[in-house]
């Protein structure tokens, strides 16, 4: 090429993912990469004005993408104390007590990310909460989000009563004498107590976001799916942060449409199409048919082993597939939200019933999923997003945990298939579901290979044989991201944009234990090196 880029940049090892083609020097010009090759190739593009960023001994790959991430919906669910490390129901109760110990004043205690397993075979409730801070007005967010616990003075200035009825499969479950336990299932239920919650003010929600995208940025991630507008200020706060800063990772905005939401909102969603600031953009849209299996609220073929998860969150499922075509018609791209096996069988039959516009829609979780309904899968169309960690955080090889637990060890025995996937040759994308897993890619891309919470030692590993290829779990992050919803990227060819994540050392010749911790040496956007600096802490 004759073009003089802007930008040279020299690493030993540059991995295209475009096939094996490898190469020690890329050049940049207007956030695209148009020169690849060698090193002494390199002196023959420069010119003296080329700037020369030399990353010696590291390794760049196609900049990360995590195809599922919640960053502006999180801040509300991430507040207070975590409560994901409890390793039972007595250190759940310590944490949270020292936690109201400190807080002053008559504000609800908060904590997210409690993993119902603590409970044991017990139903979750409210009376943890009680018991760690008497008289408090609590409030804990499940580690799925899908979920809730308050305590009783928290009910009560919600103003709940256990009667109250919705538009979805959400409840507020009651004890045989028809009082709350304190147990809140599915968002419209959860809601309600939230919003006797302190709000977070529109500047919170922009300073928690750019701290939360430098730390993103700072793990090795360029790019992320947001998948919802939850926060009805979302665009605003997305315009807030761009008027100040350019965002650290690019954003493609796949606002949801709920079970209980009126058709006018589909319309809505379908007029938001295309809007955008300079890093991020409305494209998509999400849909969920179930809830969860832990907490009851997946759509199974047969009952959990506590007679629940029976049914889908729409009362009409029909409403689903309507609202499925009518997107698909509109030439929008989805991802459905399904994790019960009749959850997924039923989406899978839906998008194949789709006419082929050349829409792509893709299938979030797939926790359990049968073999008739994976042959099904496989001829369907449909794409898939998966999240390694949800099983390797969660689920456990004994079956100790609520997951397993409730499926017993039949169904527990497909889960997370993501070997199966790959094997079937379909578009595989990864990502974290933030804040429902951490969102670190370096531990995602480990435990996707080992099966296990790699980074903690001896921890075991359910389902070992859907173990991925340190390859396999990269192109997860990068092709298979893009190619999942139909656009084009994850690759370092001529013309495509210079995101590239900058790595101390190769992650495809690492031990998933080493990449755990593998230093990111940096990031770029457009070919622009991000600042993963947080100014709200170092001003």
């Amino acid at each position: 090429m004759t073009q003089t880029p802007q930008t040279v940049i020299f690493a030993d090892t540059i991995h295209s993912l475009d096939g094996e083609k490898q190469y020690t020097a890329m050049g940049i010009t207007a956030g695209v990469v148009t020169h690849l090759g060698s090193r002494s190739e390199a002196t023959e593009w420069s010119g003296p004005d080329t700037k020369l960023i030399d990353h010696g001994t590291a390794t760049i790959t196609p900049g990360l993408v995590d195809a599922h991430i919640h960053p502006i919906f999180g801040q509300s669910v991430a507040r207070g104390v975590f409560l994901g490390d409890a390793k039972d129901l007595d250190d759940a109760r310590e944490i949270f007590a020292r936690h109201a110990e400190a807080q002053s004043g008559d504000a609800p205690v908060l904590g997210y990310g409690l993993n119902v397993a603590v409970f044991g075979e017990a139903e979750p409730h409210g009376g943890l909460l009680d018991e760690a801070a008497p008289g408090r007005a609590s409030y804990v967010t499940c580690f799925d989000a899908h979920s809730a616990l308050a305590s009783q003075p928290m009910l009560a200035a919600a103003g709940i009563t256990g009667t109250e009825t919705f538009d979805d499969a959400s409840s507020i479950v009651v004890d045989s004498e028809g009082r709350p336990t304190g147990f809140i299932r599915e968002f419209s239920a959860m809601a309600l107590v939230e919003e006797a919650l302190p709000p977070l003010t529109i500047e919170d929600k922009v300073d928690g976001l750019e701290r939360l995208l430098r730390g993103m940025a700072a793990s090795g991630l360029t790019g992320g799916e947001m998948l919802d507008l939850a926060d009805p200020d979302s665009l605003k706060i997305l315009r807030r942060l761009e008027e100040r800063t350019e965002l650290p990772i690019k954003l493609r905005v796949a606002p949801w449409i709920m079970a209980s939401d009126a058709p006018e909102q589909l319309r809505h969603l379908i007029e938001l199409q295309g809007q955008h600031g300079r890093r991020w953009q409305v494209r998509g849209v999400k849909l969920m048919i179930d809830g969860t299996v832990d907490n009851g609220t997946a759509w199974l073929y047969e009952p959990d082993t506590e007679g629940e998860s029976t049914e889908s969150l729409y009362l009409e499922p029909q409403r689903y597939v309507d609202n499925l075509r009518t997107l698909a018609e509109a030439g929008i791209t989805t991802t459905t939200h399904a994790i019960g096996d009749q959850g997924i069988g039923f989406v899978i039959k839906a998008i194949s019933e789709l006419p082929g516009n050349g829409v792509l829609h893709r299938i979030e979780h797939l926790e359990e999923m049968n073999d008739e309904d994976f042959t099904a899968l496989k001829s369907s169309g449909a794409t898939v997003s998966m999240q390694p960690t949800h099983c390797t955080h969660f689920v456990r090889a004994d079956g100790s945990d609520a997951w397993s637990r409730r499926l017993g060890d039949h169904r527990a025995s497909f889960a997370f298939r993501l070997r199966d996937v790959q094997d079937a040759g379909m578009i595989l994308a990864l990502g974290s579901d933030w804040p429902i897993a951490p969102y670190d890619p370096r531990l995602i891309l480990a435990d996707a290979q080992t099966r296990r919470r790699t980074e903690v030692p001896d921890s075991d590993s359910a389902q070992p044989r859907h173990k991925l290829s340190a390859r396999e779990a990269l192109e997860g992050y990068t092709v298979n991201v893009h190619a999942s919803t139909g656009s084009v990227g994850g690759r370092l060819v001529l013309g495509a944009p210079a995101d590239l994540t900058v790595f101390a050392e190769d992650p495809l010749s690492l031990a998933p234990e080493q990449l755990c911790t593998v230093g990111v040496l940096g990031t770029y956007v457009d070919g622009q090196p991000v600042n993963t600096g947080d100014p709200l802490l170092t001003a």
